[in-house]
């Protein structure tokens, strides 16, 4: 049975549709839903997210269809910015196909690929440093300069 909301996600043919989660200071998804045969919007909203502080992008392209190789050349171009950040893009749920072709660029510029959005978080997690963007400023840590121990005598 259809519900409003489920013909809502359907994608008309030929257009794409895009969702974008902040999961994170520094982390960042966009779904991409329809015919992915140009970088320009893509383009615009990665740019708008790295210039709001995003090192980690997961991008979700198991509703997309018809990716053209510009597109996976500018998705290598990402991962290259990501990488120059300490981050990583993170493809999620692409076709067999996608991961073929983003498999023939060199390993060290290609971004990783995940099978869904649950790999890719677990993905992010083992690749992502355990420290918070938004910790506060340490304290110096003080150090002791003399140090007093208690003399243990040996018993008669």
């Amino acid at each position: 049975m259809f519900t409003s909301q489920s013909l809502r996600a359907v994608a008309k043919p030929g257009s794409l549709a895009f969702r974008e989660h902040r999961l994170d200071d520094v982390v960042h998804q966009i779904e991409v839903t329809g015919a992915l045969n140009e970088s320009g919007e893509l383009r615009r909203r990665v740019e708008s997210a790295l210039d709001g502080g995003v090192r980690w992008l997961i991008l979700d392209l198991a509703e997309a269809f018809d990716i053209t190789d510009p597109v996976l050349g500018a998705l290598v171009d990402v991962a290259a910015a990501l990488r120059a950040r300490k981050g990583e893009l993170i493809v999620a749920g692409a076709t067999q196909s996608v991961a073929q072709r983003l498999a023939a660029y060199d390993v060290a510029h290609r971004p990783a690929v995940a099978a869904n959005v649950d790999q890719a978080v677990m993905i992010l997690k083992m690749l992502r440093p355990k420290t918070d963007i938004r910790r506060p400023p340490q304290r110096a840590k003080q150090r002791i300069s003399s140090l007093t121990l208690p003399r243990i005598e040996p018993q008669p």
